[in-house]
C-alpha cells in the first residue's frame, strides 16, 4: 500500500478536528462527554490557527485516497528566553491515525514531514506532549523522554 502526504488546507478543517477528538477518545476512553463538549471549540481554534497561518497540518491518504492519518505543528507562543528571540516554539500536536492504517508508518510519515518543516522553518527544537502509545515513536526520531518530550534540530 502507498501513502501520499500532504499539507492541510482550510477545506481539512472538519478533518483535523475529528481527528484531534479521537485521539483524546483514544488516550482517555472514559472522556466521551468531554471530548464532545469540546468539539465546538476546536474547530473554531484549528480554523482561527490555519487562518493565522500559525498551524501547519499534515494529511496521509492511501492510494484510493482514503484518509490514513494526521497531525499538525502549532507554533506556540513562549516567554522571552536566551536561547529562543523568535518567541515561538514548533508544537507538535494531533497525531493521529485511523485504526485500520495503525502500524503502517502513517504516524511516521507525519513525524518526518513536522519535523522536516520545523527545520525548513529555521527553528532550533520542536516539543510534544506524547500519550503512552506514541512515546516510542516519538524517542525513534530523539525526542528526549518526559512529560512533554523535546527534540534539538
Amino acid at each position: 500500500m502507498e501513502f501520499q502526504l500532504s499539507v492541510a488546507t482550510k477545506d481539512d478543517l472538519n478533518l483535523l478536528a475529528a481527528h484531534r477528538q479521537m485521539m483524546w477518545l483514544d488516550i482517555h476512553p472514559g472522556w466521551e462527554r468531554e471530548v464532545k463538549k469540546t468539539a465546538a471549540a476546536t474547530k473554531k481554534w484549528i480554523r482561527k490557527k490555519l487562518s493565522e497561518g500559525t498551524l501547519v497540518g499534515f494529511i496521509v491518504k492511501d492510494d484510493d485516497g482514503k484518509v490514513a492519518g494526521s497531525g499538525c505543528v502549532w507554533m506556540r507562543e513562549e516567554q522571552p528566553r536566551p536561547n529562543n528571540p523568535r518567541q515561538v516554539v514548533p508544537y507538535i500536536m494531533s497525531i493521529y491515525t485511523e485504526k485500520r492504517f495503525r502500524h503502517m508508518g502513517v504516524a511516521k510519515m507525519v513525524m518526518k514531514a513536522a519535523i522536516r518543516w520545523c527545520r525548513e522553518n529555521g527553528y532550533e527544537r520542536v516539543v510534544l506532549h506524547a500519550s503512552d502509545e506514541g512515546k516510542p515513536l516519538y524517542e525513534s526520531f530523539g525526542f528526549e523522554p518526559g512529560r512533554e518530550m523535546r527534540l534539538t534540530l
